[in-house]
Order: structure tokens, then C-alpha cells, then sequence
């Protein structure tokens, strides 16, 4: 995978030369210079790193879960885990492609190795999603059978 640029902390670090900062260092700065409440942290530990919920031998990201939804896809005998599963991140980027297809991409592989941890019995396909005519790029996930 390509590596992504980082554009401000590139020009972050021009402005500070002579002091080794790293990217570690930049993030808190940004903190307190943006007044960014800590529990993003956490939550995007969350997404990064997430939590899963068995529901009828599905498995589905604790934070999509909806027992409603999940009846009405098996009641519709649609996918459950491809649908309830689904991430869409261009909505966490604005009108930049590149960060959104990169950041589905990197959760891909963080996801794969979660699920593997987690449930080591089972077999999983994350797929990443572009749906080029909308704009949209995410990723899912679901148990091959």
C-alpha cells in the first residue's frame, strides 16, 4: 500500500526544522492548539480497533449493530453481515479521494487482523467497497461460507 502524505504535518514540521518532532508531537499539538476533546482517542480507537457483537452466529461491528436492522435484512433475505458491516469513510474526508480510499484500505487490514484474533475458528472476507458513480469508499466485512 502507497503511503499517504501528510500535507500539514509536512508543513508543520518545515516550520518547526531544527527540533525533531515527530508525528506524535504533532498530534498533540494539534490537541491543544484545536481544544480537541480527549474522548476522540478513544473513539477512534473504536474504529480502528473494533468491537463486535455475535448476533444469531452473525458477527457485526458493535458500533452498526441495530437488532431492528438485522431482522429486516434477514426478513428481506439480504446479506446481514455485508450490510450491517459496511463503512463508508468519504464522509470523513472532504472531497479527497485519496484519504478516503486510503483509509478504507488501512482498515482493512486492521479489521482482518482483529477479526482473526478474536475468532480464530472462523473465516472472514474483508472487502473494500468504490462506488465510483457516487463518490463512495468503505469497506465490510463478512464469514465466507
Amino acid at each position: 500500500m502507497k503511503t499517504l502524505i501528510l500535507k500539514n504535518f509536512a508543513k508543520w514540521k518545515e516550520l518547526n526544522k531544527g527540533n525533531k518532532f515527530s508525528l506524535y508531537d504533532y498530534i498533540f499539538h494539534i490537541n491543544k492548539l484545536k481544544k480537541v476533546d480527549s474522548d476522540i482517542y478513544f473513539a477512534f480507537f473504536e474504529l480502528f480497533w473494533p468491537s463486535f457483537i455475535i448476533y444469531k452466529d452473525y458477527v457485526l461491528l458493535k458500533e452498526n449493530f441495530s437488532e431492528e436492522k438485522v431482522e429486516d435484512l434477514i426478513k428481506r433475505e439480504e446479506k446481514v453481515e455485508f450490510w450491517m458491516n459496511l463503512f463508508i469513510t468519504d464522509p470523513y474526508f472532504e472531497n479527497d479521494d485519496e484519504k478516503s480510499e486510503f483509509l478504507a484500505r488501512s482498515l482493512m487490514q486492521v479489521w482482518q487482523a482483529k477479526l482473526e484474533k478474536d475468532f480464530p475458528a472462523k473465516n472472514f472476507l474483508v472487502k473494500y467497497i468504490c462506488d465510483e458513480e457516487y463518490g463512495d469508499y468503505g469497506l465490510t466485512f463478512y464469514q465466507k461460507t
